[in-house]
């Protein structure tokens, strides 16, 4: 069945939700003593951001820990020419911190402004000029709606749209073999691209790229023009939950992940010059998750790549507030509206647990706390990775922070063949999903590749 995603707005805090779950339950009626002093907080001033370190990545560009990973994130992207240093660094001037709209409409002003430069020097004919910013335009343009879950504003899916117009432009003049389909999913379709490699062989491997929770992989351009260059071809898609299937087609994840693969590896067979027993898939971030479930049920795929690797997302997110609030998940099933009220009162304190609330609700389909994380509870492979019985790639930093652990869990627990791949301190490229340490990602990424398939 398609998982229709609902209203962003359908769990946004009410006045009288806000103020009981601020005071963390005390005298909740439903609840038991026991259970009100288990969720007492680990400290009363729960932090917005992490405490000041000497790390070189912790840069503190706008305030708010989570909006300073994304910048760096995009910082890392003009490595492959899809960011500038000072777009960047001007942009991260003009965000409020934890503020979703400042960061929307700061990232969009940019957007705009380097757009008008790419139009105009497509104008004049300067036709490498201008795909180079319709390039840079098209991940500004992504990089506003990564914060932003406002669905009523009108924007969102004009910038959505943007987005996938200036791509498709800076394609066109940067030479990029690239032809837009619609995969037939359901009674819908999933947005994606089919990039020819022109140094590919007359049978050649072919890449399934998806990303995770927020990022689109058109902007994981180190892993496609990377395979590009090494003869590999790419169809890029938005899955349920993710980038265009989102925001124009309503789609929310689904944690039967192999459903929304399925279709993509029926498209991959059909294209010439696509080599059906080397078809590789490769999911970032949450999509370490989800590519290993798509492996473990769709057999046409000849190899997985997880970066980061993960055995439990539900484990790796329950944890997360487990060190806030000590004991909340314990009322998950038996009170759930005291969990409710516990979870929107640490959002209340905590603009960055404000923002994900908002986000997942979004891009789960649910509307309160307690909805939200029976559905997180699903997206586990504990049951499923026995079944996976191609090789497995498994990319980690040492620095890792939104599954912490979870790559050598999944590591352990397969049963073929596999590698982990771990990125250290020592080489500058510690943290989740190589951000800005793209190049020598990209490297070891495709070395290890070229040895292996």
């Amino acid at each position: 069945m398609t998982y229709p995603c609902g209203d962003s707005n359908a769990g946004r805090l009410s006045r009288r939700g806000v103020l009981v779950g601020a005071g963390l339950f005390a005298g909740g009626a439903a609840a038991s003593a026991g259970a009100r002093r288990a969720l007492e907080p680990a400290s009363t001033d729960v932090p917005g951001i992490n405490p000041r370190s000497t790390d070189w990545y912790d840069l503190r560009l706008s305030g708010d820990g989570l909006m300073d990973n994304q910048l760096l994130w995009f910082l890392g992207h003009a490595t492959h020419g899809q960011s500038d240093v000072g777009d960047v660094l001007e942009t991260a001037q003009r965000i409020r911190p934890g503020d979703e709209r400042s960061w929307f409409e700061a990232w969009l002003q940019t957007a705009q402004r380097v757009h008008g430069t790419a139009r105009t020097a497509e104008a004049k004919g300067h036709l490498l000029s201008a795909g180079q910013a319709y390039a840079r335009a098209a991940n500004y343009y992504r990089a506003a709606t990564m914060h932003y879950t406002e669905t009523a504003d009108p924007r969102l899916l004009e910038v959505t749209r943007n987005a996938a117009t200036t791509f498709e432009k800076s394609n066109a003049l940067l030479g990029y073999q690239a032809q837009s389909l619609d995969i037939p999913y359901e009674n819908t379709t999933l947005p994606a691209y089919f990039i020819r490699s022109p140094h590919a062989k007359p049978s050649a491997p072919i890449l399934l790229l998806h990303q995770g929770l927020h990022a689109w992989p058109e902007e994981t351009k180190w892993v496609w023009e990377g395979a590009l260059k090494r003869g590999y071809h790419v169809l890029l898609f938005h899955g349920p939950g993710q980038g265009r299937a989102l925001r124009e087609k309503g789609l929310c994840f689904r944690p039967d992940w192999e459903e929304a693969v399925r279709p993509v590896v029926d498209a991959a067979e059909r294209i010439s010059g696509v080599d059906p027993r080397r078809i590789l898939l490769m999911g970032l971030s949450f999509g370490g998750a989800l590519a290993p479930r798509a492996a473990a049920f769709v057999p046409r795929i000849a190899l997985c790549i997880a970066n980061p690797g993960v055995l439990s997302w539900w484990e790796a997110t329950s944890g997360h507030f487990n060190r806030f609030l000590p004991g909340v998940l314990s009322l998950l099933k038996s009170h759930p509206t005291q969990f409710d009220q516990a979870i929107l009162g640490l959002a209340e304190r905590w603009p960055t647990a404000k923002y994900w609330l908002h986000d997942v609700f979004w891009k789960h389909g649910a509307r309160t706390p307690s909805e939200l994380f029976r559905k997180l509870e699903e997206f586990t492979n504990e049951s499923t990775v026995d079944r996976i019985r191609c090789p497995v790639l498994i990319m980690e930093g040492e620095a890792e922070d939104a599954s912490p652990g979870q790559s050598q869990k999944l590591y352990d627990a397969l049963r073929g063949p596999k590698h982990l791949m771990t990125f250290t301190r020592d080489e500058a490229a510690p943290l989740h999903c190589q951000a800005a340490s793209a190049a020598l990602a990209e490297q070891r990424l495709f070395d290890w590749l070229d040895e292996n398939v």
